[in-house]
């Protein structure tokens, strides 16, 4: 998360700072402009890390339970193939 919010912070300062010296606001207004604009970059990249961590974990989870579901299926259905083969008259 310290990484995403310093990155965040660090592209919002860079575009908001170069973006207010193209347009010819003075320096010490671009340079106000691009730290309040690093404080809000760096919150927004921080929400959405953990919106987006939250959902690999619940992908992640979600891909386990599924791998679970199917070896249970699986034993299963071993059990009722072992159970039809031992009751067949030969």
């Amino acid at each position: 998360m310290k990484y995403l919010m310093l990155l965040g912070g660090l592209l919002a300062f860079g575009s908001v700072f170069i973006i207010g010296l193209l347009v010819g606001k003075s320096p010490l207004a671009a340079l106000t402009q691009a730290s309040i604009g690093a404080v809000a970059g760096g919150l927004l990249f921080m929400w959405v890390g953990q919106i987006w961590t939250r959902n690999v974990r619940q992908m992640l989870m979600e891909k386990r339970q599924a791998a679970i579901a199917a070896m249970a299926e699986a034993d299963e259905r071993k059990r009722q193939d072992a159970k039809e083969r031992g009751a067949k008259p030969v």
